[in-house]
């Protein structure tokens, strides 16, 4: 078995969205699904996580019949993670239920075929399943990480153990101030002096900006169609940013295409629920989605803490 050009861990989960006058109900949802569904479009996707006996097989084939690697997705006896959300017309968001303190937590395994990928995709979830994975698959070109406030707040600790051994990290505003300690640049200054070559932090509909150790890349959102579902939009940018940085790892010029094609897929996203849009989605689209992103640079050098 050739090893997947990206491996990726994360949450597979449930989720029952509630936006406006339309719902859906336990859908396909979890950081590892929406992030492949959008590497999936230029790259070989091998999806891990956990999920209970409670999820439906249908959800797999879709992923599978997309092109997406689900041997790594194992079902474990127990509940899978599920997560009911309500979305306000401003885009808030209001939690109405979750079954986080019963849902299965475990690292799935990896086989040989699955190791030394181009890339390895570290998504939001616990950081003991990250070093789990990252122990275990062997010896990726480059390793991207993505976070929640929840592990900085909880588990900095740990965060910080699986964050030196990255290569890019991802970040929201709100997890950037909270890992300065109320300074989104000295926590994005905290990480460069750690080893990570790049910081990317997402601004939402705002763009994001790729901090380096001697540049800055400032991407501005993709304008989606419609806003159907905020949710997962990160994880969908993080796909289009680690496929692309796939073909061009380590040329740091390959980040201003990159932040272009995580805008795109991150406007995508929104558009449907679940990952109805991102499995819709070509490469054709997406370039000319990517098209419409203004990438700047500019010279940035982290300052003293």
């Amino acid at each position: 078995m050739t090893a997947p050009a990206v491996l990726a861990v994360g949450t597979v989960s449930l989720d029952t969205i509630e936006s406006g006058a339309k719902s859906a109900k336990d859908v396909l949802g979890g950081s590892a699904p929406y992030f492949g569904a959008a590497a999936r479009v230029s790259c070989a996707v091998e999806l891990l996580g956990v999920v209970g006996e409670d999820f439906p097989q249908g959800h797999l084939d879709r992923l599978r019949d997309a092109g997406i690697g689900t041997d790594g997705i194992e079902r474990h006896p127990g509940e899978t993670f599920k997560w009911q959300v309500r979305y306000a017309r401003d885009g808030s968001r209001e939690t109405l239920g979750t079954n986080r303190e019963t849902a299965l937590r475990a690292a799935p395994g990896l086989d040989t075929g699955q190791k030394d990928p181009r890339a390895l995709f570290l998504g939001s979830t616990d950081p003991s399943i990250q070093a789990a994975v990252l122990a275990s698959a062997g010896t990726p070109d480059f390793v991207v990480l993505d976070t929640m406030s929840h592990w900085i707040r909880d588990r900095r600790s740990d965060f910080e153990l699986v964050a030196r051994s990255a290569d890019v990290v991802l970040l929201n505003e709100e997890e950037a101030v909270l890992l300065g300690k109320g300074k989104s640049e000295r926590g994005v200054r905290t990480l460069l002096e750690a080893g990570c070559s790049w910081v990317v932090v997402k601004r939402g509909k705002e763009g994001a900006i790729a901090f380096g150790h001697d540049r800055a890349v400032l991407a501005s959102g993709a304008r989606p169609s419609q806003v159907i579902d905020p949710t997962g939009a990160g994880d969908a940018f993080a796909g289009g940013l680690v496929e692309a940085l796939a073909r061009s790892w380590p040329d740091r010029l390959g980040m201003e295409e990159a932040m272009a094609s995580g805008a795109a897929f991150g406007a995508l996203a929104v558009e449907g629920f679940s990952v109805d849009r991102l499995l819709d989605a070509t490469s054709e689209g997406v370039a000319s989605r990517a098209r419409e992103v203004r990438v700047s640079v500019r010279k940035h050098r982290p300052g003293p803490n």
